[in-house]
């Protein structure tokens, strides 16, 4: 497969390190941009919950969907042909985790006299470092290379870390300024580091995408459902559409 580095034609990944700065550089941004936005803004969250699924639905399954161009062996293989289960998958073990962690968080408040605990954010946090470790070497090794497809991926996962991060800052803010965005900016460099000097064969970066895809879908539409408060349909319908246009027109 072709990858970042030999797309342009260099022995390091330098677009693909310029998009992790950029990522980077809106996790670093979060809690600014949580002082302009107020947790109400459904505007604000749909417009970039729009984005990210439309990329998920519009790009990013449908070149999952295309047979691989060489086949692999093993329960490697059999995940990498068959795309959209494995996105089920990381749909659900996200689902998982998460309601394992309120789960504990109920429990615990029951036994505290309703005090909150920290199992939530850590538990979102530590999702958060694995998504975006298999972020930074996506930047390097993806399905369809080229400089058009990774700023897509730059913008879609932009969109995606202003809303998944912005409501994990909620829950802890002190600790999510202190610490946890600065281990979840380095675990996007740290993947691209591993992209730049490791490449693990196509199969792992479609399974990887796919994964990515089933938590995208699942950490854009939480702040999205009904009743939620952050929902504003008419701007979450739009910003799908117009970035499925853009995506379908490139």
């Amino acid at each position: 497969m072709l990858t970042a580095a030999q797309a342009t034609g260099s022995g390091v990944p330098l677009a693909a390190l310029a998009a992790a700065g950029a990522l980077v550089l809106v996790q670093l941004l979060v809690p600014r941009v949580r002082r302009r936005v107020s947790p109400r803004s459904a505007r604000f969250q749909s417009l970039a919950g729009g984005l990210a699924i439309a990329y998920v639905f519009a790009r990013l399954l449908p070149d999952l969907a295309q047979p691989a161009a060489g086949a692999s062996q093993g329960l490697l293989g059999l995940l990498a042909g068959h795309p959209f289960l494995v996105a089920l998958a990381g749909l659900l073990l996200y689902y998982a985790v998460l309601d394992w962690a309120q789960d504990q968080d109920a429990r615990e408040q029951r036994q505290r006299g309703r005090v909150p605990t920290p199992w939530p954010f850590w538990a979102s946090g530590a999702l958060y470092v694995v998504f975006n470790l298999v972020v930074g070497y996506l930047l390097v090794h993806q399905v369809r290379p080229g400089p058009t497809e990774l700023a897509l991926y730059t913008v879609a996962l932009s969109a995606r870390y202003l809303t998944g991060e912005i409501a994990l800052r909620d829950q802890d803010p002190r600790a999510y300024d202190r610490l946890g965005r600065w281990v979840l900016a380095a675990a996007v460099l740290a993947g691209w580091g591993i992209g730049a000097t490791v490449d693990l064969g196509d199969a792992v970066v479609r399974v990887f995408s796919a994964l990515l895809a089933g938590s995208i879908v699942l950490t854009s539409l939480k702040q999205q459902l009904p009743g939620s408060g952050g929902a504003h349909f008419p701007v979450l319908g739009g910003a799908c559409i117009g970035f499925t246009a853009l995506l379908l027109a490139l």
